[in-house]
């Protein structure tokens, strides 16, 4: 594959995704910008199949397009079948937005292939600096005052109200905290950066989640299994079964208060995200049916049929947790193949992140976020929120950026 250095991927990142990702999360609600997700994911869709036209992407790149492609038709299949869409608009919105991560991830590494410097990470490190630093001392300032930046009510845990800065939500913020670590490691490679670790650390303890909390909890574990055990700084069999032990222990309050709570709304959302698939088997219910924005904006069939109208954060009037889990709306809109169409786009970015090479603390870093990534679908909704697809822009960039190095040896 040819790879040409080119200032327009550049741009791409740095003066329209990121700042636009971060308005949606600093605004949200605002009408002015209320399609300001679909816009991004729509020019990252044109540049990731630009790319695939000129076969300009790698294997396991076009393989992501490919596979997505598939998708999309298998739901629209789907929403021929079911006939529960509110109309096709809001099917071809939601089925666009089902791409953005994937598309965000391609971006954020051809970008870096493109435009090899480091010029994104060089230009990021000193505001991500910045950034711990404020959020840490706000964070603080939290605990003892009401300044709009967390949740005192149902969030608090341990008499802790839930952290969140300026985002609006205590989980994205911790994956945004995740990305700011991530930053400052890459570009201080072998040298003493305990200080942001340490900031990172009570930023992400003053969210009180325990998603956040296996970031910081994976970082630290397989540092250790890369100096120990793994060498190679690839995830095995040795380093699993480890994680898995650390991410239950961390994550428990939120296995036992949303998914083994029968009247929980994200246990119910699943259950119910089973109950459809199998209900429009093989293909499930379609695009805007189920678990997505667009069925909670026009209020799916479906919820009206499980008798959700008048229940708790899953009403016509207050239905914010019918958007809240993204393995619900995989499973539901798209059925079993649907999922394991999504099983095979994960494990192919995977392989990639596991693939990076780098010093050990930035290997483990963009791993931990990756796995609060993949535990967030299927616990939560960030992973498909505009956090979410900036995440994996990020951690696409930095693929690039370990691609790109490899290159430039073998050259």
């Amino acid at each position: 594959m040819k790879i040409r250095k080119n200032k327009q991927s550049l741009l791409i990142l740095a003066i329209v995704m990121l700042p636009m990702s971060l308005s949606l999360e600093l605004n949200m609600g605002n009408p002015a910008i209320g399609y300001c997700d679909e816009l991004l994911t729509v020019i990252m869709a044109m540049y990731a199949m630009i790319l695939f036209a000129k076969r300009n992407l790698y294997k396991a790149d076009s393989n992501i397009v490919i596979l997505m492609m598939f998708f999309t038709i298998y739901g629209l299949i789907s929403n021929i079948f079911s006939g529960l869409a509110y109309s096709w608009m809001s099917v071809f919105i939601d089925a666009l937005l089902q791409w953005k991560i994937f598309v965000g991830f391609i971006a954020g590494k051809y970008i870096a292939l493109n435009y090899d410097d480091e010029y994104v990470a060089d230009s990021l490190e000193t505001l991500c600096k910045i950034m711990l630093v404020v959020g840490a001392l706000c964070g603080f300032v939290s605990l003892f005052v009401d300044i709009g930046m967390a949740s005192y009510s149902a969030d608090q845990r341990y008499g802790i109200p839930a952290y969140y800065f300026v985002f609006g939500n205590s989980g994205r913020y911790g994956a945004i905290v995740g990305c700011e670590l991530l930053f400052i490691l890459w570009k201080n490679r072998g040298e003493n950066v305990r200080t942001y670790e340490l900031l990172a650390l009570i930023n992400m303890l003053l969210t009180t989640k325990g998603a956040v909390y296996i970031i910081f909890v994976t970082y630290i574990v397989l540092q250790i299994l890369f100096r120990k055990l793994n060498k190679s700084q690839k995830i095995d069999i040795k380093t699993i079964i480890p994680l898995g032990i650390a991410g239950v222990a961390t994550s428990s309050y939120q296995i036992t208060s949303y998914l083994l709570d029968e009247k929980a709304p994200r246990a119910l959302l699943i259950r119910y995200g089973f109950k459809t698939a199998n209900s429009y088997f093989p293909f499930g219910s379609g695009f805007a049916t189920y678990g997505s924005s667009e069925a909670v904006k026009h209020y799916s069939k479906l919820y009206e049929l499980y008798g959700w109208a008048n229940k708790w954060a899953m009403g016509k009037q207050n239905g914010d947790a019918l958007n809240d889990n993204y393995l619900a709306t995989i499973i539901g809109e798209a059925g079993y193949v649907g999922l394991f169409i999504f099983i095979g786009l994960f494990v192919n970015i995977f392989r990639q992140i596991n693939a990076i090479k780098c010093d050990v603390k930035s290997k483990a870093m963009i791993m931990s976020i990756y796995i609060d990534m993949l535990v967030c679908f299927l616990a939560t909704g960030i992973t498909k929120s505009s956090i979410g697809m900036m995440v994996f822009v990020i951690m696409g960039y930095f693929c690039g950026l370990s691609k790109g190095k490899e290159i430039e040896y073998d050259s």
